[in-house]
C-alpha cells in the first residue's frame, strides 16, 4: 500500500510497476540515462529463462546451451509487455490519471492537462509530439497513487491530508470510505443493478448520467472503463420516457 501522495514515477518506473504491481521494485529502479533505465526496465519484466544442462555434460553440450539461452533471453527481451503497459498508462493519463513535466529540459515541473496527452506518444522519459516526432512533455512524472487507483478500482484516502478539491467541489464531496468494484466484461448490468438498488426504476430522483457517475465515484472511487459515456444506458434502462424526454412532471391551474 502506497502512503505518500507524493510518490511520482517516472514512465519505465511506472511500467514496472503496472507490470509487476511491485512499487518497491519500481521505485529501485534507477541509472544514469534513459537507455540504461529502460534497458533495466525491460530486464525486470522479462520472464526467467531456463536451459536444462546435466551436471557432466561435455564443454561443447554447455556451450550450445549458454547459445541457446542468450538467444532464450533475447526472445524475453522483446516481449511486448513494456510497450503494452506504456499503451496503457497512455490511457490512463488521458483518462485523468495525474501527472507533470518539465516544458522545457531542466526547466521546473509543471502539471500537464490530461487532454495534452491526446496528441503525443510516449517515448522514454518524455512526450513525443504525433505530428512533429519532437519531444513536448519533458521527464514526465506520473502519480503512483493514481496508478493504484486504476489497477485496483479503489480510491486511496490519505490520512490527515485530501485531495485539491476542484473549483465547484465542496470538501465534503469527497468520501472518507469508498467500497469495491469487481466487474469482469461489460460493465453495465451491473451498474444498472446498482443504480436499481439505489434510486429505483422510474425514480423521480434519478440523477442524470453526470449525476450517476459523481455518485458512483462517491461511493468507489474512479474505476477504469466507467465513465459518464457508460452511464448513459444506464439511465436511458431506469429512466421513465418522460425522464428521457427530459420532461418533469407540471401542474397546471
Amino acid at each position: 500500500m502506497i502512503k505518500d501522495d507524493e510518490l511520482w514515477l517516472d514512465l519505465p518506473q511506472a511500467v514496472v510497476f503496472v507490470t509487476t504491481c511491485d512499487i518497491k521494485r519500481a521505485v529501485s529502479l534507477t541509472a544514469e540515462t534513459t537507455d540504461l533505465l529502460i534497458m533495466k526496465a525491460s530486464l525486470r519484466l522479462a520472464p526467467c529463462a531456463e536451459i536444462p544442462v546435466a551436471a557432466d555434460a561435455d564443454p561443447a553440450t554447455r556451450l550450445a546451451a549458454l547459445e541457446n539461452f542468450q538467444e532464450a533471453k533475447v526472445a524475453a527481451l522483446a516481449d511486448n509487455r513494456y510497450l503494452e503497459a506504456v499503451r496503457r498508462i497512455l490511457e490512463w493519463l488521458i483518462a485523468g490519471v495525474r501527472s507533470k513535466a518539465r516544458r522545457r529540459p531542466g526547466g521546473p515541473y509543471e502539471k500537464v492537462d490530461p487532454v495534452e496527452f491526446t496528441a503525443v506518444e510516449l517515448q522514454g522519459v518524455d512526450a513525443i509530439d504525433k505530428r512533429t516526432r519532437s519531444a513536448i512533455l519533458f521527464d514526465l512524472r506520473i502519480s503512483a497513487v493514481d496508478l493504484v487507483e486504476r489497477l485496483t478500482g479503489q480510491r486511496i484516502t490519505q490520512p490527515g491530508a485530501a485531495r485539491s478539491a476542484a473549483p465547484n467541489q465542496m470538501p465534503q464531496d469527497t468520501p472518507m470510505e469508498t467500497g469495491k468494484w469487481e466487474c469482469a466484461g461489460d460493465p453495465v448490468p451491473k451498474l444498472i443493478e446498482w443504480a436499481q438498488s439505489r434510486w429505483g426504476a422510474d425514480a423521480p430522483g434519478l440523477p442524470n448520467s453526470h449525476g450517476l457517475l459523481k455518485e458512483f465515484r462517491n461511493q468507489f472511487g474512479q474505476v477504469y472503463g466507467v465513465n459518464e459515456k457508460t452511464m448513459r444506458p444506464v439511465r436511458d434502462a431506469l429512466a421513465s420516457p418522460q425522464m428521457r424526454r427530459g420532461g418533469a412532471p407540471t401542474h397546471r391551474r
